[in-house]
């Protein structure tokens, strides 16, 4: 099968969905026009990210985007992917979702929050695999790209792979030693679709960012910081070699390919039955892995999911 797919290398307004689904729209038309049949959006595309108040209220002060996806879908005679936070009654999760001009949606929602984004939503699914009418689409989210659990549960059973990344960086507010390694993050997020394509031998899009962000020091909140989104907007073939690639300080911008895939039985890579990640990573990330994410679940526990339960509609 093929198809042209846009991939969106994004700038948005943090906490303003009114403003970016307005932006959003005029990039389904322009990528329309430009004879798009699917339009990737990158993790967050309604909101941005960061430790900031605006995110919560990004789900309390504003209409559910679904309710425009689907509208633009039809209309424009589009598929449309991308994630944003959307309350499902009981928790506030980063859903991901992949919608079509016949008002089907498909939808696969992140599993576990990437560290101090648990402060905002909680564990999704493992729904990594969506079955839909233009094949088995599997889907990763950031940190998802990673894990090998997602690679699990994707391997032999997808044709194509749709990522999205917030991916944000370090700043001097940090722990010690984490500006050392901005090199290395930098790489670490430009990797991550490209090891996915590696494992499962299918092409992977991936929609990333041309953005910072200001928020605050968490868990604190008494110190402004500004994060830049790193990584890359990028089309990766089956054999893992980039088509195309936007990297985090190039102008936000739309990258277009047509992209092959097929639908039969996939070859399956061996994948080690015992690692958790797949690239090797810094005692430093482990240790905020670790440690960081249990206090961030409280957090959301504590704070965030009882605003929700109070204010959404």
């Amino acid at each position: 099968m093929k198809i042209k797919i846009a991939a969106v290398h994004m700038n948005c307004i943090l906490g303003d969905v009114d403003a970016n689904m307005d932006n959003a729209k005029k990039i389904v038309e322009e990528a329309v026009n430009n004879g798009a049949e699917l339009v990737l959006f990158p993790e967050f595309f309604t909101s941005g990210f960061a430790f900031n108040p605006k995110i919560l209220d990004v789900v309390v002060k504003y209409e559910d985007p679904q309710i425009k996806l689907s509208k633009w879908a039809k209309e424009y005679n589009v598929i449309i992917g991308g994630s944003y936070l959307k309350y499902n009654g009981e928790d506030t999760l980063n859903t991901f979702s992949l919608t079509f001009p016949n008002g089907q949606v498909f939808t696969h929602s992140k599993d576990i929050p990437t560290i101090y984004e648990h402060f905002c939503y909680n564990d999704g699914d493992e729904n990594n695999v969506l079955e839909t009418p233009i094949g088995n689409i599997g889907v990763a989210l950031c940190w998802e790209q990673i894990r090998y659990n997602t690679v699990r549960r994707m391997a032999g059973k997808v044709d194509l792979v749709l990522a999205g990344s917030c991916w944000w960086g370090f700043c001097g507010d940090d722990p010690k030693g984490f500006e050392e390694l901005s090199e290395f993050h930098q790489e670490l997020a430009v990797n991550a679709p490209i090891d996915m394509a590696k494992l499962l031998h299918v092409p992977v899009i991936h929609a990333s960012y041309n953005a910072s962000f200001e928020g605050f020091n968490f868990p604190k909140g008494d110190k402004q910081q500004t994060r830049t989104i790193m990584g890359a907007t990028q089309v990766i073939d089956e054999n893992a070699q980039v088509i195309c690639r936007r990297l985090y300080n190039e102008p936000a911008e739309i990258i277009y390919s047509e992209v092959q895939y097929n639908t039969e039985p996939k070859e399956v890579t061996s994948i080690e039955a015992n690692k958790y990640w797949i690239p090797e990573l810094p005692e430093l990330y482990l240790l905020c892995w670790d440690k960081i994410n249990p206090y961030c679940e409280k957090y959301y526990e504590q704070i965030a999911k009882p605003y929700y339960k109070k204010y959404c509609k």
